[in-house]
């Protein structure tokens, strides 16, 4: 009996504590709206969220206003006047003398010739072009019968240069320039298979003033020629053995008759 008194005043002490704390909670606890999301506090009804701005609308960027134009182009310039052609003036004569020669001497010379006087042709006339060289070893039948011709118009001479030969049309000249040396003296001879006459002729290639540029020439006949054969050698004109000064010349061989192989050959001493 006495336990049964405990445990209904131990309810009853229980049920009043519990009481207590209803009445002293207020209706709008936060707690209890924590318990209950959708409850709001009274008087304070639940605000919209706001509506999200729209974003500015971009701007254009400014549109790029065109390069300026380019620049004038600079006027185009005008070509210089051509000048006139005008005609080349002739080139001087060197002349083979360390000092001025006169256009004329005051008195005749032998085998002179009037200054500016024209040189003359081969013989026999005009040429009628250059003959074909030909190598002497393959034109024996001519370098045979011009060294057997040696023998009697160039005795004791030596050979000068090398042999010249060619096959020749009845006109055609061959020739060849060689430095005419005042201390030496020269003879040159030729010799032609097929050919009826074969002439010789020796020139200055720098004409001396008031001297004729033939040298020599020969004056035989038949198919060999001969300069200055038999002891008869040809020198440098007076005026060059003076003063020493070589003189360049050349000798020009022409079939005037006939056509066929000649060989010709300097020779000196």
């Amino acid at each position: 009996m006495h336990r049964l008194s405990l445990v209904a005043f131990a309810s009853v002490t229980a049920a009043l504590a519990a009481f207590a704390c209803n009445r002293d909670q207020p209706a709008d606890n936060p707690q209890n709206t924590a318990m209950n999301p959708t409850a709001y506090p009274t008087g304070y009804p639940p605000q919209p969220y706001p509506t999200a701005q729209p974003y500015p609308t971009a701007q254009p960027y400014p549109t790029a206003q065109p390069y300026p134009t380019a620049p004038q182009p600079y006027p185009t310039t005008q070509p210089y006047p051509t000048a006139a052609p005008t005609a080349p003036s002739p080139t001087p004569t060197a002349s083979p003398f360390p000092f001025p020669i006169p256009s004329g001497f005051p008195f005749p010379m032998p085998g002179t010739a009037p200054s500016g006087a024209p040189a003359p042709t081969p013989p026999g006339g005009a040429s009628t072009g250059s003959a074909t060289p030909i190598d002497p070893t393959f034109a024996a039948a001519a370098t045979g019968p011009l060294f057997i011709y040696a023998a009697t118009e160039a005795p004791g001479m030596g050979r000068e240069g090398p042999i010249v030969a060619g096959n020749f049309q009845q006109g055609q000249t061959l020739e060849s320039q060689f430095q005419m040396d005042p201390k030496k003296c020269y003879t040159v001879l030729a010799v032609g298979v097929g050919v009826q006459e074969v002439d010789l002729v020796m020139l200055a290639v720098t004409p001396i003033p008031g001297l004729n540029p033939e040298l020599a020439r020969d004056r035989g006949t038949g198919n060999q020629a001969s300069l200055g054969g038999k002891g008869q050698c040809i020198k440098a004109p007076l005026t060059a053995t003076m003063f020493n000064t070589p003189v360049t010349a050349k000798w020009v061989v022409t079939a005037t008759r006939g056509a066929g192989i000649i060989a010709a050959q300097l020779f000196s001493k």
